[in-house]
This record gives C-alpha cells, structure tokens and sequence, in this order.
C-alpha cells in the first residue's frame, strides 16, 4: 500500500490536530482489491416495509444495491443461491409494474427501469445525423453569486460540496416540470409511459458510470417529482428564463429562495441529509415531444453545472432522442463531478477534477474516443475523463484515490508511564485525512466505522463512540480497561474506515503494586 500523504506532511496535519505520538503508524488495508465487490445488478426487490436504509438491509443478505428507490424497491446485486428474503419479493425476470401498484409510484418505476435496462437490455439507438454535439453546455454562475468557502472546514463536505468526486452514494433529484398554462401557454404535456421511459434512461446513463467504478461503491438512491407545475411551458423558454421555472417548481417542492441556485442548494442538501447520501444532485427534464427540434428557443438542449450540480435535458435532446438520454445523462453528470468537454474550446493543459487532471484527450490533442468527447456511451470513458471524476487509482489496491485515505488519531487522555491502580483509560478523536485536491477543498467521505482496543496482543475489543455510533468523517472515542496486573503492558488502538483502510496506535506503560510509591522514602 503506498500512502498519498507524506510522513512528514501527515506529521504536520496531527499536531495541528493536538497531542502527537512517534509510534503513530498506518497498517494495511483490511479489504483487498479482490474482496471488493463489483455490484452487477441480478435483482430487482421490493420489501413489504418502508425502509428507511435500503442500503443496509440488502447488504445485510450478502447482496450490494446500485438503485435505491424509496421506500420499496431497489435494483442491485443478490447471490444468485437466495430466491427469497425475508419480507421482500425477489424478482430475477421481467416483472408487470401494475403488479407493485401497491407500494407506490417509485416501485412501479423501479419496475420499468429493471425491465428496460436488466431483463431486455436497450440496444444502441442511432444518433440523428442533425444532432449538435454535447459541448459548449457546461455552465457557470457569475463569480461572487456564492459565498466563499470558510478557509477552516470539517473533513466532511460542506453545504456547497455536493459533487467532489464520483464514488459512495449519490442522492438523484428528478424533476418533470408540467406548465398549467397560467402564463405561457401549455404545450405539452407529460404521460405515465414517457415519465417511465425518462427515468429507465437516467438510471442507466448513472448505472453506465457505476460499472466503470466498482471500487468506488456508486450507489444511487432517488428523489423522484414527477410532473411539478409551473406556470411556464420550459421547452419554450430560452436559458436565460431557466430560472423563472426552476425556482417556480423547487418552490413548489417547499425549497423556497431569492434565487434559483440557493434554492437548489437547499433542496440538495436536504436530500443528501434524508437519503443518507454523500453527494447530491438534481436533473430537470423538459418535456419536449411536440417541440419541432426538441431544443429551447436559443438552441440549448442539455446543459449541467458544477456548482450546484444541476442538469437540464429535454426530452428529445435535439437529434440525440429519448433512446440516447443515458448518453446525455452520462456526459452531464460527469461534468457535475467535475469532468471536462473532450470537444469544442477545450485546452489539453487546462485541470479539471478533485484531482486536478490535465484535459489531455481534448479534441486537439485526442488519442481515444470517449464520452465526454463524443457524447456517447458507446465510446466508453477514457483515462482523462475517469480520472478528472475522480477514478484514479495510484497503487492499484482497488479503491480510487480520493477514498483511499487513512484515519488519524488524536488522543487527548491517556495514563501516565507508571500507575497503581488495575484501571486505564484513554480518550481522544479519530479524523479520516482527505486526499490532497491541488486546486481546490479538500474533504473526505471516507467515514470512521470501527474503532478497537487490544491489551498485551489480546482479542480486539470495541471502544466507545462519543455519539453512540461510529459513522462519521470525525468521531470521538473512549476505552477503559480494568484488572491489570503487575508489570508492564501494550495498550493498541485500531482505528478503520469505510474503504477498510486502517492506522494503529500504540502505548506502552507499567502496572506498579501499592508498596511501590513508598520505596524511595523508605530507603532513604
């Protein structure tokens, strides 16, 4: 295992931190490369309950889960030899969503997207010979319309760090605006089966970028808002008036503000926070069907931002058609993690990414095709692209570099070289150490998940969180240990995270009996 962080660098960051120790060592990692699992989705499952962690529950059963949809279903991974699960229908072939009618809207659509994208895969749909490529659509917001990042930040990801690189779970906002005619003129109008089709399609341009990253753990749960009224028709709208109806329909969702983007902020933050989620982001999909060109009235069809990490396609995305929106699904959520254009004004040398990786497949100097230069799945993601979204592995352990990272102890309590009693106690707090970002924040999601102690090379045993549980980038722990005996002794603290990386921590002192304290006044 090689470390991103130097040892005289990590030195730095742990006396910032407070007390430090020389014995301070990382160990391997507790997962290999091999034990990580490639979530290949075999299942669609319902559960008879709402589930509040879909997440757990299947993995629970051995099984992993690529598509959660709250709260019944969910699409992933489950050994083949389990046809059943306890409270849940399993489900291995083409299944009639009327059939799931009674666990909701978001079953029925689980429903659909399993059959259109598991049990008859969609075969490649020509691209329209008129189509404009998927470039000039990255958008930025005016500098100073959002505040700065406070210099001192937590480990974790802040309110406006919804999208820092692609693995963990990712919280998925889809919106389908319906004007109701009450300004603009309604012109189209959204059905159950289009709906259905819209959602299979983005569940597989993301579950396309699911399998190009089995180490990362893509997880996907949903937060599905069908139909959202407006009292504009959007397909007629040009970009500039996208905010009128953006922040019309997020009022409508209870996400109200002066701006569209701070209303986004919000809804995604609060959907990161209900869905459990490490990254959040929301896509709008305009209906487009009696449009002539299924563009807005300026040209634009599909376009994403960074920050926040907003998408707006329409339906028929120009000559790209409903049958390719997991193509433009995949180009624009790559750009919300930080990806560059491949086609276009694009500089071989400019950085893009948490990582910082040059746009070396830029169409000026393109060694390869790849999504984000010709905007289909069918060209595969190239290097440039998987890195710049943060898929770099550096020593090829199996996990990507930004959740390739080590905790770090900071022990505030602890006992002195020599005691008298048969009781010890340490306490202190753990933080997971982010991966370097050259450009820009950095933070983790690697979460602190265990925490042990072993006395004198014994068993090892759990400490205790501060909160209860450990689940967190940055978590206080304590530990007692009674009925030592005399002589000397090796208290080691082990703390994991969520990507099974490890670092011990090691102290070493000495048991006295009573009649000791006195020896040196009594010889003298």
């Amino acid at each position: 295992m090689k470390y991103k962080i130097p040892f005289t660098m990590l030195m730095g960051v742990l006396i910032l931190g407070g007390l430090i120790f020389s014995n301070f060592q990382p160990r391997p990692a507790a997962v290999t490369a091999a034990e990580l699992q490639d979530c290949e989705s075999n299942a669609l499952i319902i559960f008879d309950q709402p589930l509040a962690d879909g997440f757990s529950a299947l993995e629970a059963s051995g099984g992993c889960v690529v598509h959660f949809l709250p709260p019944h279903a969910l699409i992933g991974y489950l050994p083949e030899e389990l046809q059943a699960l306890p409270g849940a229908s399993v489900y291995r072939d083409a299944v009639d969503p009327a059939m799931l009618a009674q666990y909701g809207a978001e079953a029925e659509l689980a429903a659909h997207a399993w059959n259109s994208n598991h049990v008859q895969p969609p075969q490649p749909v020509e691209i329209s010979p008129q189509a404009q490529p998927l470039a000039g659509e990255v958008m930025r917001l005016e500098p100073g319309l959002l505040p700065e990042r406070p210099a001192a930040i937590d480990a974790a990801p802040g309110y406006y760090d919804m999208s820092g690189f692609m693995a963990g779970r990712v919280a998925v906002g889809i919106v389908l605006p319906e004007s109701n005619g009450a300004q603009d003129p309604s012109t189209e109008n959204w059905d159950a089966s289009r709906m259905n089709t819209v959602v299979a399609e983005i569940q597989q341009g993301l579950n396309w970028w699911a399998g190009h990253n089995p180490g990362g753990n893509l997880q996907f749960v949903y937060d599905i808002h069908p139909q959202v009224p407006t009292r504009f028709e959007p397909i007629n709208r040009n970009f500039s008036d996208h905010h009128y109806w953006i922040s019309e329909t997020l009022a409508g969702l209870g996400f109200d503000g002066s701006y569209w983007y701070q209303q986004s902020y919000a809804y995604l933050n609060n959907l990161r926070t209900t869905q459990q989620a490490d990254w959040a982001v929301l896509i709008f999909v305009v209906d487009s069907l009696h449009d002539a060109n299924g563009m807005f009235p300026d040209n634009f069809f599909a376009y994403s931002y960074h920050m926040p990490p907003v998408v707006v396609m329409t339906y028929d995305n120009d000559g790209w058609s409903i049958g390719n929106m997991d193509s433009v699904t995949a180009h624009e959520v790559a750009h919300n993690f930080g990806a560059g254009d491949e086609y276009g004004s694009c500089n071989c040398s400019e950085l893009f990414g948490y990582l910082a990786i040059p746009n070396s497949n830029c169409h000026e100097c393109a060694t390869v095709d790849c999504i984000m230069l010709t905007g289909s799945v069918t060209s595969g993601a190239c290097e440039v692209s998987r890195h710049q979204v943060g898929m770099r592995d550096t020593d090829g352990d199996g996990k990507p570099d930004p959740v390739d990272t080590f905790p770090a102890f900071t022990v505030t309590s602890q006992p002195p070289d020599r005691i008298p009693g048969s009781v010890v106690s340490y306490a202190g707090s753990i933080r997971d150490v982010p991966w370097d970002s050259p450009t820009g924040p950095e933070f983790t999601i690697n979460k602190i998940t265990t925490v042990q102690y072993s006395l004198d090379g014994g068993a090892w045993l759990p400490a205790v969180a501060g909160d209860g549980v450990f689940d967190e980038v940055d978590e206080d722990f304590r530990l007692s240990i009674a009925g030592l005996s005399v002589g000397d002794h090796q208290v080691r603290i082990r703390a994991s995270n969520r990507w099974g990386n490890s670092t011990l921590w090691t102290d070493t002192f000495t048991r006295i009996d009573g009649l000791s304290l006195f020896l040196p006044v009594l010889v003298r």
